[in-house]
């Protein structure tokens, strides 16, 4: 019988083209939408992963300001007696302190301005301080003199400047000339791909700034500390240093596990919002699908007579219109699934040209699964109320229905 069931379904599905066609772009709409939000989620979520996999979890961060994020405009500076405060804590291994600028470059005549970040490496060296940002110098080696520069994966392909800065050329930052000893991966977004790092004492020198203006530290904890343990140590020492009581804080400390349920948190709110977007596209089709269902019971009425005729039960009729509507949400799902797959692949394909390969599309087993079912679920809902009132039809009427 079930097979049976299905060959009706399909006949249905090719005697009525045209209508079949209408009713699955609801779902197929809805579920593309869903399947590719989804899998650019998933893609971003494991390129930022990567990200803080690189970073390590033995990773602390403190910035100036209350408000957990770099903000070059802030006024609010940390300082070398901060540094050195938090190098005397207990558990911490390094301190790497950061200067960030936004500076004129010059290369061939053509100057334009970017991100310049002066790296104290006194502790660690200046490749495991950008190492540990997911930077790695793939070409030369780091700054070591106070005219060398480390330059940014846009400005080695020539998307910068019109022409490519190699390792070994002459720019100047400023007005004063720097040589680029070193060249670095892409890191995956505009932004940081165009950041130039220099040492710190070159960059104390180029903006004639003090011990007292430091944008950014991070701190490397020993083997063994918990870091969140040592993130509290450092808290209670700063706001003895900076003379500020606790709730009050004009700086802020964070674990790399602390970014990454931040992110986690905010990706989670914006795909929920997304999605749920994309699941009015399925009510719409759901809708659809059951007045299509409602039109095929009356179309088919003197059919139902005939079989309820020659000895069809109430639940054979029943099961024949809702794997009708079941088919429909599982056809709309695949083809919605495939319209996803390539939509999310084109957003990362163009993504990309724009110098954001962080943000890729991934297609985890479940996804593929979830969405067929999902979709077949919402067919099959869709069609049971129009079933069950095939199913109730009486013989004789429905053989007397014109």
């Amino acid at each position: 019988m079930w097979t049976d069931y299905f060959r009706l379904a399909f006949k249905t599905f090719t005697s009525e083209k045209k209508r079949t066609l209408l009713t699955l772009i609801g779902i197929f709409i809805g579920i593309a939408a869903v399947v590719s939000l989804i899998s650019l989620g998933q893609g971003l979520q494991a390129g930022i992963r990567g990200q803080f996999d690189v970073l390590g979890t033995n990773k602390i961060f403190v910035t100036p300001g209350s408000r957990g994020a770099f903000n070059p405009a802030n006024t609010i500076k940390l300082s070398q007696k901060d540094v050195d405060a938090m190098r005397a804590v207990s558990g911490v291994k390094a301190v790497s302190a950061m200067i960030y600028k936004i500076a004129g470059v010059e290369y061939s005549g053509e100057r334009k301005y970017t991100f310049v970040i002066g790296i104290d490496d006194s502790e660690e060296s200046f490749e495991k301080v950008m190492e540990a940002f997911g930077v790695t110098i793939n070409q030369g080696r780091g700054a070591r003199g106070t005219r060398e520069a480390v330059i940014p994966y846009r400005f080695v392909i020539g998307d910068f400047y019109k022409k490519p800065v190699r390792v070994g050329d002459r720019l100047k930052i400023e007005g004063k000339k720097f040589r680029a000893t070193g060249a670095v991966s892409q890191v995956g977004n505009p932004q940081d791909d165009t950041n130039l790092y220099i040492t710190m004492d070159s960059a104390k020198e180029l903006f004639n700034v003090g011990d007292d203006e430091i944008d950014y530290v991070m701190i490397t904890v020993k083997d063994g500390e918990k870091p969140a343990t040592v993130a509290e140590q450092i808290k209670k020492r700063l706001r003895k240093t900076r003379n500020v009581k606790e709730g009050n804080e004009d700086f802020t400390v964070q674990t790399t596990e602390d970014f990454m349920k931040t992110f986690n948190t905010i990706l989670l709110i914006v795909q929920i919002v997304l999605i749920g977007i994309a699941a009015i596209s399925l009510l719409v089709g759901g809708v659809n699908i059951a007045n299509t269902m409602y039109t095929a019971v009356m179309e088919r009425t003197k059919e139902i007579g005939i079989m309820k005729a020659i000895g069809a039960k109430n639940s054979d009729i029943f099961m024949i219109f809702l794997i009708e509507s079941g088919m429909l949400g599982v056809v709309g799902g695949i083809l919605g699934l495939g319209a996803g797959a390539g939509l999310s692949k084109l957003v990362s394909y163009g993504a990309r040209k724009t110098g954001w390969a962080m943000v890729q599309s991934l297609f985890p087993w479940y996804l593929t699964i979830g969405a067929i079912l999902f979709s077949f679920v919402v067919g099959a809902i869709a069609g049971t109320l129009p079933a069950r009132q095939a199913s109730k039809l009486k013989p004789v009427d429905a053989l007397r229905y014109e």
